[in-house]
């Protein structure tokens, strides 16, 4: 979903090419702060969604924080011997929630959220997860800041990458082709220490 972003934001006219630097960084800003919101809303909906649901089985979140560190060890280690573990389910729901065509602040709004329904499909054990590791001692509205903050943080990203854009285009470009080859197999290795970690912390300091 980050090249299909960066390739609708570069073909839609609005990524400042040619513009003053103040039109520039307002429509930089206007574009990443779009795109956020919609990460916001759908991860603070999910966050609120499962956090109430956690209320009821507070007692179980150690044994499924220590499953999902097993899970996400396997699975990483699985990827990085050059395995393949998606589902499109997601992907398909997204290309119905919007349309990347648009060019709109709706139309990135839009976006976004596809952008987070795409992203479920692969960071969901994630924020369980994070979930696993805060609900035990947690209310909702801890739950709900955790996944806001989580989606502020892919917003951060967003908004790093669509200024750069606006004011280093050809460098920006250039320097994103040469390190894409890279980010996934570093984010597989990612996968398996997130994983060994939460299995360590649950059978050390989480207390099973």
């Amino acid at each position: 979903m980050l090249p299909a972003y960066l390739g609708l934001y570069l073909g839609s006219g609005v990524s400042g090419e040619g513009a003053g630097p103040a039109r520039q960084l307002v429509q930089a800003l206007l574009v990443g702060g779009a795109v956020t919101a919609g990460f916001v809303v759908l991860f603070g909906f999910t966050g609120s969604i499962i956090g109430l649901g956690a209320s009821f089985v507070v007692s179980y979140i150690p044994w499924i924080g220590l499953i999902i560190g097993i899970v996400l060890t396997i699975t990483g280690a699985w990827l990085v011997g050059g395995g393949k573990v998606y589902t499109g389910i997601a992907a398909q729901a997204a290309s119905r929630i919007g349309d990347p065509g648009q060019v709109s602040v709706k139309g990135y709004f839009l976006f976004g959220i596809s952008y987070g329904v795409a992203s479920l499909s692969c960071t969901l054990p994630i924020f369980l997860a994070v979930l696993g590791l805060t609900a035990a001692d947690a209310g909702v509205l801890n739950t709900l800041t955790n996944f806001l903050l989580f989606a502020l943080g892919m917003g951060l990203v967003i908004m790093a990458l669509t200024l750069g854009i606006a004011f280093f285009r050809t460098a920006m470009v250039g320097g994103l082709r040469k390190a894409l080859p890279y980010i996934q197999p570093i984010g597989y290795w990612l996968m398996v220490v997130a994983g060994a970690y939460i299995i360590f912390y649950w059978l050390t300091i989480g207390g099973l």
